[in-house]
């Protein structure tokens, strides 16, 4: 708990404006700012208003306190943060994920090999084949097209023997 002396958030509130701690400095001429004071850097802290008293961001820490008037004075308490819980939480579904990779890893055993080496590209020599596809022969075309066309009789003496069921 760290106690603040009224008169310095008062004068944070009333020189800052809405509640910051510095105003920015308005543009001045390049002519003006030879002569003047060197630029402040900016405020540590930023004051915004909540209900029963104000809530303190240092823009060093990152930290959040809420300040409140007590009998003594201003008191700016930190506000307990969930960080710890947080870490604890992404830790947890850090190791469950390396977990469940393991058991998808042990159901496939196939996937988690090294894939299979790659085609033969050695050069063939002159006198081997090209192609390792055999061409059909003309009696394999003789054969296929009697099969066929044996096909589509049976199929157009199927639809013509339907056709006469359905007509009576």
């Amino acid at each position: 708990m760290r106690l603040l002396s009224l008169a310095a958030v008062a004068a944070a509130v009333l020189v800052g404006g809405p509640l910051h701690a510095q105003t920015p400095v308005p543009e001045t001429p390049p002519a003006v700012r030879q002569d003047a004071a060197p630029p402040e850097a900016p405020a540590r802290f930023t004051f915004n208003r909540v209900d029963g008293g104000f809530l303190r961001l240092d823009s060093v820490s990152g930290q959040v306190a809420s300040c409140s008037q007590r009998e003594a004075g201003w008191v700016c308490q930190a506000v307990p943060e969930d960080r710890a819980a947080l870490e604890g939480e992404i830790a947890r579904l850090q190791s469950e994920v390396t977990q469940l990779k393991s058991q998808v890893a042990a159901l496939h055993p196939a996937e988690a090999t090294a894939p299979r080496p790659p085609a033969d590209l050695t050069p063939r020599a002159e006198g081997e084949a090209k192609s390792g596809l055999k061409l059909p022969t003309d009696e394999d075309i003789k054969w296929a097209r009697e099969r066929v066309q044996s096909i589509w009789r049976q199929f157009v003496g199927m639809v013509a023997e339907m056709q006469k069921d359905l007509g009576k």
